[in-house]
């Protein structure tokens, strides 16, 4: 990317009034005649510092499309747009497209009830749901718009403002331009959750308000780039939350920004959601909101003990009634409701599965973009519906809307898992592990893959990854059962009895039967050699 200089004056104006207009120095009109390269024009305009990425663009102008196909697309819209007039308005890299600093952009009031950019809407689903989220103020902000807190702004659903201060380069001309790329793709990545609305400096406007300063450097550690992130209370004094160093083996600008990107949203996305929970807990519980009280439940699902996770499903039961239509909380629900089965804690489970399924589905349908929401949809037709294809491609949309997301590459390698691709599912469950190593659900990933290892033969791996997670969640009733049957392959049924006793403690109910009838493996070897394991290490 050139230097950054002192713009010059403005050769062209771009307003989003009731109705966009591109307007060159000399009053002529530069609007291009086609939707989607007016919808470019219009991202561009409302995204922070007037640019995206590539991907991100693609995907919101042509979400139907496979990513490669997409992306060549918005490189004939850009080629389009660079002619007649308008190539020095637009900047673009292998990453990211912008505009430039020279091209004004005027977003004046618009009438009251009038949505914004109504000639852009029906284009792409993908890009009438990001309007709307920026007509809303729950999108990128907008040229001129209102820079409080979103937790000020009346009526608004609260949510916390991440502010993306430049990644600093503290390692001189052998890490390239790093920095910039980290920056750029900690920005996109984070702006695929819907859980934070994140905010950029922008030069000649006022300084955003946060919740949270995400501030960060590059640095070499011997021959390879680091990336040292912390997360900053920006609104309660300036303390660390949390900070990590971030080392990727790939050491390439493109590979290096996307991992450390992957990496570092995963983690803040979990540091965010305890420290918002912390908060929506001090408020009472009268006078919270949906997603307040949605939160208040998340610690207690973490802890997986009875009495707490019970609490948790009391809370979620609130959060639905007071707003039936706020996807976070169905979300959650519909994963309590599938632990709560698989815990074998479900007083009447034909009923759990169809309370996960409608929580599933009222997630999606509310906010079909949620790629948690589509995770944990998968995860219902898969695991407990054994409806596996629905599950792969489900689990599949939540990945290919945020990568960066554990738990769709948790469900999306048990959905692998149940269809007896086992090497895939191995590799998926690792990347979820890789992405956020200690997480208090980790169990249930960990105990996925022990189950894998136990399904491919390797038996001593899948003992000593359920031991390690029985030590740090002694009451996933999953743990149990992988490492039951691969001790009893292994004919160390004396080393099982005591887990049997605790299977059964927890789930009394369980039989070797009802396991056999609501297991989702596609394939017959999997489940014989499953139950035979477990009838050898003496599951009766």
């Amino acid at each position: 990317m050139p230097s950054v200089v002192a713009a010059p004056a403005a050769r062209a104006c771009l307003r989003l009034g009731e109705r966009m207009d591109l307007v060159g120095a000399d009053g002529a009109s530069l609007l291009p005649g086609g939707a989607r390269p007016r919808a470019l024009l219009a991202l561009l305009a409302l995204a922070p510092g007037h640019r995206m990425p590539r991907r991100l663009l693609a995907g919101l102008l042509w979400s139907g499309a496979a990513p490669a196909q997409a992306l060549a697309r918005l490189r004939d819209v850009l080629h389009d747009l660079r002619a007649e007039g308008r190539a020095g308005l637009l900047g673009a890299d292998a990453a990211a497209i912008w505009l430039d600093r020279a091209l004004a952009v005027e977003c004046p009031p618009r009438p009251p009830a009038w949505p914004l950019l109504p000639e852009l809407r029906g284009i792409d689903p993908a890009l009438d749901d990001w309007l709307a989220r920026a007509e809303a103020g729950g999108g990128e902000a907008a040229p001129g718009a209102d820079h409080a807190p979103r937790s000020e702004r009346p009526g608004a659903a609260r949510r916390p403002g991440v502010l993306v201060a430049p990644i600093a380069c503290l390692a001189g001309p052998r890490a390239g331009a790093l920095e910039v790329a980290a920056t750029d793709a900690i920005v996109a990545a984070l702006s695929a959750l819907r859980s934070v609305s994140v905010l950029v400096e922008t030069p000649g406007r006022p300084p955003p308000l946060p919740d949270y300063l995400v501030t960060g450097n590059v640095h070499m550690a011997g021959p390879r780039p680091q990336l040292a992130l912390r997360l900053v209370d920006a609104a309660g004094g300036g303390a660390v939350l949390w900070s990590a160093i971030l080392e990727p083996q790939e050491a390439r600008p493109a590979a290096f920004a996307a991992e450390v990107a992957a990496m570092a949203c995963a983690r803040l996305e979990h540091e965010l959601l305890l420290l918002e929970a912390e908060r929506a807990a001090l408020r009472p519980l009268a006078e919270a909101s949906a997603q307040e009280v949605a939160l208040r439940a998340v610690p207690g699902i973490f802890r997986l003990e009875r009495q707490g996770f019970e609490q948790a499903g009391r809370l979620l039961a609130i959060a639905v009634r007071r707003d039936p239509r706020h996807p976070f909380a169905q979300a959650w629900l519909a994963y309590w409701n599938i632990l709560l089965v698989g815990q074998g804690w479900a007083p009447r489970p034909r009923e759990a599965l169809a309370a996960a399924a409608t929580a599933a589905e009222q997630a999606v349908l509310h906010d079909p973009r949620d790629a948690r929401a589509l995770a944990v949809a998968g995860h219902v037709r898969g695991y407990l519906h054994q409806q596996v294809p629905e599950a792969l491609a489900l689990t599949r949309q939540a990945l290919e809307i945020n990568p960066a997301l554990p738990a769709a590459w948790t469900f999306s390698g048990m959905a692998h898992a149940y269809a007896g691709e086992l090497e895939m599912a191995r590799r998926q469950l690792r990347r979820a592990l890789a992405l956020l190593p200690r997480n208090p659900h980790a169990f249930f990933t960990e105990a996925g893959l022990a189950t894998v290892e136990m399904l491919l033969g390797n038996h001593e791996a899948a003992i000593g990854i359920a031991r390690g997670v029985l030590q740090i969640q002694p009451h996933f009733t999953a743990t149990h059962r992988a490492m039951i049957a691969a001790l009893g392959h292994l004919g160390r049924v004396a080393e099982a009895a005591p887990l049997v006793r605790a299977l059964l403690e927890l789930d009394p109910g369980f039989t070797l039967q009802r396991f056999r009838a609501a297991a989702p493996y596609v394939r017959r070897r999997d489940l014989d050699h499953f139950l035979r394991g477990m009838r050898a290490g003496g599951v009766p």
